[in-house]
């Protein structure tokens, strides 16, 4: 059982590694004003998101706005830019 769930685990891993290959090598002749519309940018050979901390796991009302989810009852969507998700003043 353990043995099966490590295969699968490892046949997902291959699939996410090519299917990201394979979208770096599409995006690799884009323009970089075009890739900072999608919100990427190429650093040190590597496809970065311009806003790494909206994708970070501690900022739940950031993740939550990316996802689509409700957020706590603490903090409101008003509270989040809707363009760029960084907390507003």
């Amino acid at each position: 059982m353990a043995a099966l769930h490590i295969t699968r685990r490892l046949l997902r891993a291959v699939r996410s590694f090519y299917a990201n290959r394979q979208r770096d090598a599409l995006l690799r002749d884009c323009d970089p004003r075009m890739l900072k519309d999608i919100g990427l940018r190429w650093e040190r050979g590597k496809l970065e998101s311009i806003h790494p901390e909206r994708l970070a796991p501690g900022n739940k009302v950031e993740a939550s706005v990316i996802s689509g989810d409700k957020p706590s009852v603490s903090k409101s969507v008003s509270d989040v830019c809707p363009r760029c998700g960084a907390r507003l003043a």
